[in-house]
């Protein structure tokens, strides 16, 4: 009997062994799975933690539909206006894109690539230092210049950008636009506001002195005895006469080459924003021997402007003239100064019969040549186009009365292009 009560015991402290054993393991699974739920539920802490912490960054593309050569390759070298930019990284950027981020000190970084027309990427990075303000942002375009400036007609082709904040790619848009040909030129836009752009003063990134074609006419009317030499202002030397018959014999071998009125200036393409225009370069209006008012006057301009005389394209609105000064100290346009401005309607460049190949000479002087008579009908009819309406209504500010000083132009930083 005490055995088995003994028995009993044994079994008795085994069974409560087991049970506290079992117990013990519950405890110790409930306590792996309450650490394993803290970690999980602070990884997940901290993942909202750290998504509330990202900025929110929304951008845009302000891509242009059209883009035109001529302006890209004249104003290269225009200085942005001080304090009326506000666009990071380059003022004078083409392609732009609208950005905001909701944290200030945002890092972002921006790559736009235009088809066939870049060399590589154009990238730049920008702080956004104001959360939820607005910024512009847009790179400097690594174009191809070459391809540029002899891009002859219109051409389609698309324009990537991509954006990265913080080191986050946000993604790319792609843009379609169309390349206008080097001829092109925007003489007005209207923006979104309804508001009036005038960008005639491009009409001188066609006066280009450095063009083969000037030398050639300076040679050419050497050979007809207009003049001896060519000289410009002569340091202040020259008379007005002197000045006046330089370009004459300009004008005479344009005649000679039997350079006519064209009327041809319809652009590459159309756009309902943009208005715009073709322009020859002065050696396509002297090669081809034809010339609409715009061509004749940046192609009379080239040639004065090569040889020292200061030139001056005269707008009205849907024509052009070209005006030069008659001695090198007159700057300005007032009526004091009336004696000092001469203009030449260079559509009556092939009102007459061509010259003959005959040289000026004591048989053959040139005031009493149909061609120098031609001359003074151009100058009389510049004139007065000149002092009846255009200076008036320029003077009043009224649009498309313009007077474009190569000088001035020039001084600002547009440059011809290379053509």
């Amino acid at each position: 009997m005490q055995k088995l009560k003994q028995k009993l015991r044994t079994v008795i402290i085994i069974k409560k062994r087991a049970n506290t054993l079992i117990l013990s393991q519950s405890k110790r699974a409930a306590v792996k799975r309450t650490i394993i739920l803290a970690l999980l539920a602070a990884a997940v802490t901290q993942q909202l933690a750290q998504a509330a912490s990202k900025p929110v960054v929304t951008w845009e593309p302000v891509i242009p539909d059209q883009v035109f050569p001529s302006v890209i390759l004249s104003t290269a070298a225009v200085p942005p206006q001080p304090g009326a930019s506000g666009i990071l990284c380059d003022p004078h950027g083409t392609f732009r894109v609208r950005v905001k981020s909701s944290s200030p000190s945002t890092r972002v970084h921006i790559e736009v690539m235009v088809d066939g027309f870049f060399l590589a990427k154009s990238s730049c990075d920008a702080v956004l230092k104001t959360a939820d303000r607005q910024y512009w942002i847009a790179p400097t375009p690594r174009w191809d210049t070459h391809k540029l400036t002899f891009n002859d007609e219109a051409f389609p082709t698309t324009t990537v950008i991509s954006v990265k904040a913080d080191g986050e790619n946000l993604g790319q848009k792609t843009v379609h636009v169309q390349i206008r040909a080097v001829n092109d030129v925007p003489t007005r836009s209207v923006d979104s506001k309804g508001n009036l752009h005038d960008y005639s003063h491009l009409f001188a990134a066609f006066v280009n002195e450095n063009s083969p074609i000037v030398d050639q006419l300076l040679h050419e009317a050497l050979k007809w005895h207009g003049v001896s030499e060519f000289y410009g202002y002569n340091s202040g030397r020259a008379s007005k006469e002197a000045v006046r018959m330089q370009v004459f014999a300009i004008w005479n071998a344009l005649q000679h080459r039997d350079v006519r009125y064209s009327s041809i200036t319809r652009p590459s393409a159309l756009s309902d924003s943009i208005q715009s225009q073709s322009v020859r370069f002065a050696y396509q209006s002297a090669g081809r021997g034809e010339a609409n008012c715009v061509d004749g006057s940046v192609l009379f301009a080239s040639v004065l402007y090569k040889i020292g005389i200061s030139p001056v394209l005269v707008m009205k609105p849907g024509h052009m003239f070209v005006g030069y000064y008659l001695d090198e100290k007159t700057k300005g346009i007032s009526h004091s100064q009336r004696d000092q401005l001469a203009f030449l309607e260079t559509t009556m460049l092939g009102s007459g019969p061509r010259p003959d190949d005959q040289p000026f000479d004591a048989k053959q002087p040139v005031i009493t040549s149909h061609s120098y008579d031609e001359f003074l009908a151009a100058t009389k009819k510049g004139y007065e186009e000149f002092w009846t309406e255009v200076e008036p209504n320029w003077r009043d500010g009224k649009s498309w009365y313009r007077v474009l000083s190569i000088d001035k132009i020039r001084k600002n930083g547009l440059t011809p292009i290379p053509r």
